[in-house]
Parts: C-alpha cells; structure tokens; sequence
C-alpha cells in the first residue's frame, strides 16, 4: 500500500491511497474552502459522531485546494467526500454514489464593507475583487453573474486569487479588495470581528449545497449505514448544534435533480481547467 505524504493536517495521519473498508479507517475528505486547522475543528462533530455509530475510526483530510481536490475527487481518493456540488455531480455522473447534501441552496454573493458604498454589483468597475479560487461553485457562478452584466475579470475589474473562501473575505475587511466572490456560508463561519464588518449583495443565482458522496467502490450496505448514521447525527444534540453553528441547516437527499442543476456549472469547471492548462 502507497502512503499518501501530502496530507495537510497534524490531525489527520497517512493512510492508504485505495478506498478502506472493513475494520479500517473510514477517510472522510473535506473541501479546501478555508484553513485546514478550521475544517478540522468544524468537522470534528461528524468524525465523533460516525466514529461512535459505525464503531469504526473516521479520520479527516483535505487537499491543497481546489483544483487538488477535483484531483482527490477524480481519481476516487476517498471513501467519503464532503464537496462541492460540482465535483460532487461530476463524481455522481462518474459513478459514484450520492448520500446527502446540506438543506440550504449556495448563492454566489458579493461580499462588500459595509461602510465601502458598494451596494450594485456594477459598481465594481474598475475594482478589486478576490475569490478564494476560479473552481469554487460560488466563482463560477459569481464571475458568469458579473459577466452577463457586462463586468468581465481582466477587462473591467481586478481579479485577486486567494488561498481559501474566509482569506477572500477578511481581505475585503482589512480594505486589501473592494468586495469578495463567495457565499453566505464562509461569512457566517468567520470570526465575528470579520463577519460584523461585512455586508453581502446576493446574485440572483442559487444551486444545492455541499454534497456528500460515497466512493462508488463502497458497498452499497456500508453506504446506507453512514446515510443513517449522518441522519442520526442531524438528530442528536451535538448535531443540531453542528448545523446552527454552521449555518448548514441539516441534510436533504441528494437526488438526480441536485445532480442535473449542477451540469451547467460542471461544463463551466472543466472550460476553466482547460483554459489554464499551459
């Protein structure tokens, strides 16, 4: 078995690169959208939680960013997957098996000071705007939004590529951009110091959320216990805390018309993977 040495967190130890099962570690792979040290703490309720239902270990990983997480997802380096709903589709289109998704719909949002007089996304003109990277549903569809009110990135405003979602939004607080691309997600998990000074300008624009997704070489029987076992997470105290704190409501199933809403912003992806191949 190859050992994985890119992991990026002193909470997550080397595993295997194939799917494990039986009595072995079920890896859990969260998508990059801030520091790994934050996902891990926010996670942390899941991990517990599946760890004691399904009386196996649960361990958390994340990938570099977005791009290496598309990787991680293409190449099924995982056995559960908290995603995006892009890769989260192309995974499902590609075989493997949906679970959930978070109750609330993902809205591009600008997030602007408040105290910065941006209150239209066409006076962006001429401006700064960061987003945590150019594969996150919320840039796709923010910079598609921007683009069909004739803003385009390069031309009519600054585009400032930063590590994650919550990098993006404190440099809009810190006055080092004039908005940030993202959702309302990111802003509600920032520190409240950060959050307090942000205002947000919504798209008209709105597609399921994280998915939650099985790799498609875990059998089916194991796939409906970790179903329940998040079903019966959503349930228990330590999960309703969980989904207020977050902002992430609780779980709906994740069905094909999840899946079909997201095939416009999965073409979107691959034009942008295509585009910055050198």
């Amino acid at each position: 078995m190859q050992a994985w040495p890119r992991l990026l967190s002193v909470f997550v130890v080397m595993v295997a690169v194939q799917p494990a099962f039986g009595g072995e570690a079920i890896r859990v792979l969260l998508l990059p959208f801030t520091n790994t040290a934050s996902l891990m703490k926010v996670h942390q309720p899941i991990r517990l939680a599946l760890q004691q239902q399904l009386n196996r270990p649960v361990e958390l990983y994340t990938s570099a960013d977005f791009s290496a997480h598309f990787q991680d997802i293409r190449r099924g380096d995982f056995d559960i997957a908290i995603t995006g709903p892009h890769f989260g589709a192309w995974a499902v289109d590609h075989g493997h098996r949906p679970l959930l998704r978070y109750s609330p719909t993902l809205a591009p949002v600008l997030a602007v000071r408040k105290d910065g007089g941006l209150t239209e996304p066409t006076q962006l003109r001429g401006k700064l705007v960061a987003l945590s990277n150019r594969l996150s549903t919320s840039s796709l569809g923010g910079e598609h939004w921007l683009s069909e009110l004739g803003l385009v990135a390069g031309r009519d405003y600054r585009l400032l590529v930063s590590p994650t979602h919550t990098t993006a939004i404190m440099a809009v607080a810190k006055g080092e951009a004039d908005a940030a691309i993202t959702t309302h997600t990111p802003i509600q998990q920032a520190p409240p110091d950060i959050r307090d000074r942000l205002t947000v300008i919504v798209s008209p624009y709105a597609v399921p959320h994280l998915f939650t997704i099985a790799n498609a070489a875990m059998p089916e029987e194991e796939a409906i216990r970790i179903k329940s076992a998040l079903k019966a997470f959503q349930a228990s105290e330590a999960g309703k805390a969980f989904f207020t704190e977050t902002g992430y409501q609780g779980y709906a199933d994740l069905g094909a018309a999840d899946v079909q809403a997201m095939q416009p912003y999965i073409t979107m992806l691959l034009q942008v993977i295509e585009a910055e191949k050198p």
